[in-house]
């Protein structure tokens, strides 16, 4: 009787899933089909199709996030479209969503957006190098600007330690490091040419220091290196000191103090020999003549005159109060920028810097003859590295160059200015690599024969000794 009295209930509940089971029907989501990567060009008409399906037979709507102002969607073509102008270079991700009502498909796509076909080509050139001769390179990311003053981008790689973390963007920004020499060097020509100073003025004329040989040094030997100051950057002595520490912030004099402790490395004008100190001290020159603090007047003088907009002199950054748009590694905060100073505490992205160059050395921030001055050889006239006011000189394939090099916190920069084609080329990482030169090498050869409106010369072989593109040692404890 018990199992009677249940017999009907096991039987409706059977019947009940059975209905359940003969009334559930999957249905597959939509399909998609667009490349991950797209490029636009200004000027230029951009349509890409959307093409979507539906294994069902459904109908299905599509919506697409993120579109920028100069790109729209159009449902009846199933299409993207849209020009995109000058002012709208750089990448866009956009999240295409198709629906049928029971299910949804969702792709992400990114649109990088050309200022030219060109440099669009130099986008595709500098992945492949990257590939064939840095493979594991955390990031590169370059810019050239032309004898137009016409500025051309390419990026690859990630902002972070990994690919996780967003891509580089046009404006991202680096550590440059001793790249900083040239911008401090262009406080004291633009000071020069207001007629406030000289470059053989005695350093004791224009700032009171205790820096040994600072009676008798001149402005010119400071920006050469050949005024023989200590360097408190490549010294245990200022890294090992009591009182360092990763936050501390440090005072120009304070870094003085370790060359007064040191002495002198040689009379003035009698060798070479590198020196951040040195730079730190002319950073207070220019500072002094200013009226205002180093960064106001690196903003006030030099990148407000020339446009530029992703560079700061960070005397403040730490841990704790970062700075926005900066591609980090593990080591971007190990220690305050206030112990580099003006010799290499400049933030700047490769376009900014690039234009920078060009301006500087072609002669359109001050006069010619003295930004010509920057790349005369003084260093090697007293037996030492190939230098000129805060610039390194080079020659790589007979082609005669200069600029600076910057390594600093596992970061790696170039500067590079070409007289003859009048351009300038800037190259940077936060990712250390065994090939950078390598890479430096290949992506100078292929701008140069790209980017110049004529044929550049070479120089015959042996007429100019070739450099490597490191700074004179590198040292772990700070590069």
């Amino acid at each position: 009787m018990l199992f009677r009295r249940f017999l009907p209930l096991i039987l409706v509940a059977s019947i009940f899933v059975g209905c359940q089971d003969d009334t559930i029907t999957e249905v597959d989501p939509p399909h998609i089909t667009i490349p991950a990567s797209l490029s636009a060009v200004s000027g230029s008409d951009f349509v890409e199709e959307i093409m979507v399906s539906d294994p069902n037979g459904l109908p299905v709507d599509v919506s697409v996030e993120g579109l920028p102002s100069w790109l729209s969607y159009i449902p009846e073509q199933s299409q993207l479209s849209g020009t995109p102008t000058s002012d709208d270079l750089g990448t866009y991700e956009l999240k295409i969503t198709a629906d049928n009502g029971t299910s949804q498909y969702s792709v992400t796509v990114s649109i990088r957006v050309f200022g030219s076909v060109d440099e669009r080509e130099l986008q595709d050139e500098v992945v492949r190098l990257v590939s064939v001769h840095t493979s594991g390179l955390r990031g590169v990311s370059v810019a050239v600007v032309d004898h137009n003053g016409d500025a051309y981008a390419a990026y690859t790689g990630h902002m972070g330690t990994s690919a996780n973390f967003p891509a580089y963007e046009r404006t991202s920004m680096f550590r440059v490091a001793s790249v900083t020499k040239p911008m401090t060097t262009a406080l004291i020509l633009k000071l020069v040419e207001e007629g406030k100073i000289s470059l053989d003025d005695i350093l004791t004329d224009h700032y009171d220091t205790p820096l040994p040989n600072a009676d008798i040094m001149n402005l010119r030997q400071m920006l050469s290196h050949t005024a023989g100051v200590f360097d408190h950057l490549n010294s245990q002595a200022f890294w090992g000191h009591p009182t360092f520490t990763g936050s501390k912030v440090w005072t120009v004099e304070e870094l003085v103090q370790f060359a007064v402790t040191n002495g002198s490395r040689f009379q003035p004008g009698n060798s070479y020999g590198y020196s951040n100190t040195a730079f730190c001290v002319l950073g207070a020159v220019a500072e002094k003549y200013a009226g205002v603090d180093l960064a106001d007047a690196f903003e006030e003088m030099l990148f407000q005159p020339l446009g530029l907009e992703h560079i700061l002199y960070d005397d403040f950054s730490t841990s704790s109060n970062t700075i926005p748009g900066i591609a980090f590694n593990n080591r971007t905060y190990e220690y305050h920028l206030t112990s580099a100073g003006a010799a290499g505490a400049m933030v700047a992205s490769p376009t900014d810097l690039a234009l920078f160059g060009w301006n500087l050395y072609g002669g359109r921030f001050v006069p010619k003859e003295l930004s010509d001055q920057m790349s005369v050889n003084l260093g090697a006239r007293v037996g030492g590295h190939n230098y000129g006011l805060g610039t390194r000189i080079w020659s790589r394939s007979g082609i005669p160059h200069h600029g600076h090099t910057g390594n600093l916190m596992d970061y790696r920069n170039i500067l590079m200015y070409i007289p003859q084609a009048d351009m300038s080329i800037a190259i940077h990482t936060h990712n250390p690599h065994a090939n950078w030169n390598t890479l430096i090498n290949q992506i100078f050869a292929y701008a140069v024969e790209k980017f110049s409106d004529t044929r550049v010369k070479r120089l015959p072989d042996g007429t100019f000794e070739e450099e490597i593109y490191d700074e004179e040692w590198i040292n772990p404890v700070w590069q």
